[in-house]
């Protein structure tokens, strides 16, 4: 039997990868904020050798395992599904922890799995608004299955808690928004590209996938008129989407105003922009707009599901637009870009993101909940 504990002193952290989104940067930086209150930290990832777009802590456990398998028959899914379990649940073990976190629904099922009749406590941690993430029928299934046996669900915001509450067993969820970066995280480094970009800048960042609504804000952007009066677009991010946007700015004919950097430092890109637009369908809690908020770049926004509405108050510290309105979109560009004054306004207001969201009170609530449900003592513990 597991002996009881008052605080977390060991914690595993489990995650698919730590690629370049905003569910590894949190993982990365909670994995800091633990290490630096004095806890042993293990950092599991699921995905081999693949190169991480985020540095792991130092002074932290860092573990890979390698566990996709190409299933050609029913059986072989079937046998790959226990060997994961198996190997997750055999590697966690050997990390002997207080208490596992996990973060994302595919590997959050996974974890709490492999941890039956440990009598370790786990936490799974929701990054997107689950009502909104598109996952097969199976593991929509699984969720509402196993996601009773966690000892606390964690989700960036009250609507993501709310939907949890109608539609799966989970009836307390506890809700963490994202932190702030440190400033020093947000990269220093000269970007050639960044540097050289032509003035009036607009600068929207993601993974180039069809839950970002790049297709949207081009559209805007085009109607907005903005490429034709000196103004330039820069999406940053990779994704399957890529070739599909560059040839949607072709077609419209801003091909020369529009550019794709890829994946790259985004702090000199922040501080070249002269305005940011979040155009998603649907988020979690947009990581890449409240550091454009940090950096005083004035912020217009799909009001979508969710957490912009946590972030912007319309017109105070940005602006809030219907979602995907492209032409409420446009719009919004064309009164941000005539107005330099209000830009300015709007950028001043938005940097109290800082204080809103520092990371030493998003992380402290973190650390509170972990020791709370390792020390059996969490009033949000849902049953």
């Amino acid at each position: 039997m597991r002996s009881k504990v008052t605080q977390a002193n060991r914690v595993a952290v489990i995650s698919a990868s730590l690629g370049g989104g905003g569910a590894e940067r949190v993982v990365v930086d909670l994995c800091r904020y633990l290490r630096d209150s004095g806890r042993e930290v293990a950092l599991l990832t699921l995905s081999g050798d693949d190169p991480d777009a985020y540095k792991a802590p130092d002074g932290i456990r860092r573990e890979r395992l390698e566990i996709r398998r190409v299933s050609r028959s029913l059986f072989q899914t079937i046998w790959y599904s226990l060997g994961r379990v198996v190997a997750v649940r055999r590697q966690l073990l050997s990390c002997k922890p207080d208490i596992v976190v996990s973060f994302i629904d595919r590997v959050n099922i996974l974890t709490l799995v492999s941890l039956f009749g440990t009598g370790i406590p786990a936490i799974a941690s929701e990054r997107i608004h689950p009502g909104y993430n598109p996952i097969e029928r199976v593991w929509l299934f699984a969720r509402q299955l196993i996601y009773p046996f966690a000892n606390a669900v964690t989700v960036q915001t009250t609507d993501g808690a709310e939907w949890l509450r109608r539609h799966t067993w989970v009836k307390r969820p506890v809700v963490i928004p994202n932190a702030v970066r440190y400033l020093q995280d947000i990269g220093n480094h000269t970007d050639d590209a960044a540097e050289s970009a032509a003035h009036p800048l607009v600068l929207a960042i993601g993974r180039l996938a069809e839950q970002k609504g790049f297709d949207l804000l081009l559209d805007a952007f085009y109607r907005s008129g903005l490429a034709r009066t000196g103004w330039h677009l820069a999406i940053l991010g990779e994704g399957p989407e890529r070739l599909a946007l560059e040839q949607q700015a072709t077609a419209l004919g801003m091909a020369e105003a529009v550019t794709f950097p890829g994946f790259v430092d985004v702090g000199q890109w922040l501080r070249r922009a002269d305005l940011f637009v979040l155009s998603s369908r649907y988020e979690g809690f947009p990581n890449a707009m409240m550091e454009a908020m940090q950096m005083q770049c004035a912020c217009i926004s799909f009001d979508c599901p969710s957490g912009p509405r946590d972030l912007i108050e319309n017109d105070r510290n940005g602006l809030l637009v219907p979602p995907q309105d492209v032409a409420a979109l446009s719009e919004a560009l064309q009164r941000l870009a005539a107005d330099p004054a209000l830009r300015s306004r709007l950028g001043a207001e938005a940097s109290k993101v800082n204080e809103r969201f520092s990371p030493a009170l998003v992380y402290a609530k973190w650390l509170n909940l972990i020791d709370e449900v390792a020390s059996g003592t969490t009033k949000t513990l849902h049953l």
